[in-house]
């Protein structure tokens, strides 16, 4: 097995689909962190969820707001709902497993918040639910998403913002959302702080 062959393989692949991604993602990515600014401005919230591997992404998200990225700032308003295992667990035991994150949104958000998805596959019920809570509580949705999640995409309205990436494999799919998560912390600090190059 040649591995330098197969470091390159990893290398190669990972650079050609953030090529790819960069030729269509750029107008979403923008008017995401536009929605974000605007409601971080307004005195609104974010609230993060995801599925499969978009739990950990969301998570990672939500910790990039409330403390930083590169630069030392005031913490951002964000709460991740994956991290509340108690309340995960009784809504589980109480009510169902589908409703994680729905009776959390319900409970907790308010008209104007936004909610932050990353979905990676699409017959996740906590993930439809969550959506169509948010939009019962006139929340805004930002859906980070990838091909798989085909019945998330579907429950968008056009006061969404859905951020595709069309991309075949799970490893290139989240390289290129952390790459996505990133750039919208830059923008939104931007926005709020006046930082430049």
């Amino acid at each position: 097995m040649d591995f330098q062959e197969t470091i390159y393989t990893q290398f190669a692949q990972s650079f050609e689909a953030q090529q790819q991604a960069f030729e269509n993602l750029p107008p979403h990515i923008e008017h995401a962190a536009h929605v974000i600014f605007s409601t971080i401005a307004a005195g609104n919230k974010i609230m993060c969820c995801g599925n499969s591997t978009g739990s950990y992404l969301s998570q990672y998200f939500n910790t990039l707001l409330i403390d930083r990225m590169d630069r030392e700032r005031p913490g951002l308003p964000s709460i991740n709902l994956a991290s509340e295992g108690t309340a995960i667990l009784a809504i589980s035991h109480n009510d169902s497993y589908h409703d994680v994150f729905s009776k959390q949104i319900t409970a907790l958000g308010n008209a104007g918040d936004v909610l932050f998805v990353v979905a990676n596959r699409g017959n996740t019920s906590p993930i439809i639910q969550a959506i169509q809570a948010a939009h019962e509580r006139k929340l805004h949705v930002v859906a980070l998403t990838s091909p798989e999640a085909k019945n998330i995409s579907s429950l968008t309205s056009q006061d969404d913002t859905e951020i595709r990436i069309n991309l075949l494999g799970a490893a290139r799919v989240h390289e290129c959302q952390t790459l996505v998560i990133h750039t919208l912390v830059e923008l939104i600090e931007r926005q709020l702080f006046g930082y430049e190059e």
